[in-house]
């Protein structure tokens, strides 16, 4: 899976800390499962341990259904949009070029242009010419590269994009997407990071939600105003 694939306005329900939370029930069920069978040995063999999980996916998906009904009643706003092309690019961008795994490749360039620079004079033209051509080897090798493999991310990503609701309620963000909802507890959120035109809220180091200032509309500021109060985190 594509590092950034997270960053694409999915949001699975299914998924998250309600499944572990139920991991004793879960047991309770298979233990379950095995005294039923013991004392009905004409059923066919797995149709018990079928109907717990079974049984267990619907409990979940109640509770889940229960979670996000109770979270609604403190809506306080709801931002609904698409994520766009420009959106995943620049984000995807920006982790590639601006990220922890960036710094040893502006490093060696600014290395490489600083001694190019002061010692023109006593390089000879082969070694001008080697440096030189390193140095053009780097730019294509990350940053140009960086841009064609986040254009294509970006592209199949929107390919799956679809318009996604997120009520802001007071511990989280419930969100609906195609019929699904799901509730992103704002302490679940690492940090949130602000720039010129876009709001990120990371769930994992690289990735998390994206808020573009032109799609959350007049409701940007409260929404910043919101994160920084519950995340805490910047």
């Amino acid at each position: 899976m594509d590092e950034n694939e997270l960053m694409k306005n999915d949001w699975d329900p299914a998924d998250g800390d309600d499944v572990s939370e139920n991991t004793d029930g879960l047991v309770e069920s298979e233990a379950a499962e095995d005294d039923a069978v013991e004392a009905a040995s004409d059923r066919p063999a797995g149709q018990h341990g079928f109907a717990a999980r079974r049984k267990t996916e619907e409990e979940l998906a109640a509770e889940n259904e229960a979670r996000c009904d109770e979270e609604l009643k403190s809506e306080k706003f709801c931002l609904t949009y698409t994520l766009r092309f420009k959106d995943l690019a620049i984000f995807n961008l920006r982790y590639s070029l601006l990220g922890f795994n960036s710094i040893l490749f502006w490093l060696v360039m600014a290395i490489g242009i600083a001694y190019l620079v002061l010692s023109w004079t006593e390089l000879g033209g082969q070694k001008r010419a080697l440096i030189i051509c390193l140095l053009i080897f780097l730019i294509w090798y990350v940053p140009v590269r960086a841009v064609i493999n986040a254009a294509k991310s970006a592209a199949n990503l929107r390919k799956q994009s679809k318009p996604t609701e997120y009520h802001a309620c007071e511990n989280g963000f419930v969100i609906v997407q195609e019929g699904q909802r799901g509730v992103l507890e704002y302490k679940k959120i690492r940090r949130i990071k602000e720039t010129r035109g876009t709001l990120y809220a990371y769930v994992f180091a690289n990735s998390g939600f994206i808020f573009p200032k032109e799609l959350v509309g007049e409701r940007y500021g409260q929404l910043l105003e919101l994160l920084r109060a519950k995340a805490g985190k910047n």
